[in-house]
C-alpha cells in the first residue's frame, strides 16, 4: 500500500500545482452601444470579443443603422464599404455590408490568431496603438470600446 501511496501523492501534487494540466479556457467579452445619429436614424453596435488570458483571439462585430430614408442607408453603405475596402485581400479579416429593408448591417470578423499582423498594421497604422508584440490585449480593446460609449460585460 505504501508503494502506491507515495507515487500517487507526488503525481497528485503535480496535477494540483500545474492545474491538472488543464489549459486556460477562452472567455467572451460583449460590448454594446445604441445611439440616435439624427432624427429617424438609429445605430446599434455589438462587439463579441473572444480572448484567452490577456490577449484577444477573435473579434466579431455587427453594426447596424436603421433609417426610413433609403438614400441615407445607401450613402452610409458606400462609406462603410470604402472603410473596409483596404482589407478585402487580408486573410482572416472578413466583412459583409448589406441593406436589409430599412437597416444597413455591417458584420466583420477578425481572427487575430491567424491574421497577418504586419499587413494589418501596414493597412491601418493607427492599429499600432493596440498591437504590442503582435497581439492585442483585451483590456486595451475594452478601453477603446468603452471610450466610444459602449458598455462591456
Amino acid at each position: 500500500m505504501k508503494k502506491f501511496f507515495l507515487p500517487c501523492l507526488v503525481i497528485g501534487s503535480l496535477f494540483v500545482a500545474t492545474g491538472c494540466g488543464k489549459e486556460e479556457e477562452s472567455k467572451v467579452l460583449t460590448c454594446t452601444r445604441t445611439a440616435t445619429l439624427q432624427e429617424g436614424v438609429d445605430m446599434d453596435l455589438n462587439y463579441k470579443v473572444t480572448y484567452k488570458g490577456d490577449y484577444v483571439l477573435l473579434v466579431e462585430s455587427e453594426e447596424s443603422v436603421t433609417a426610413d430614408d433609403k438614400k441615407i442607408l445607401e450613402t452610409m453603405k458606400t462609406s462603410v464599404e470604402e472603410t473596409y475596402a483596404p482589407y478585402k485581400d487580408l486573410e482572416h479579416y472578413d466583412y459583409e455590408v448589406k441593406i436589409d429593408g430599412k437597416k444597413l448591417i455591417s458584420k466583420a470578423t477578425i481572427n487575430y490568431e491567424k491574421l497577418d499582423i504586419d499587413k494589418f498594421v501596414e493597412i491601418d497604422e493607427s492599429s499600432k496603438l493596440l498591437i504590442k508584440d503582435g497581439k492585442v490585449k483585451i483590456e486595451d480593446l475594452k478601453a477603446v470600446y468603452e471610450a466610444s460609449g459602449a458598455t462591456c460585460k
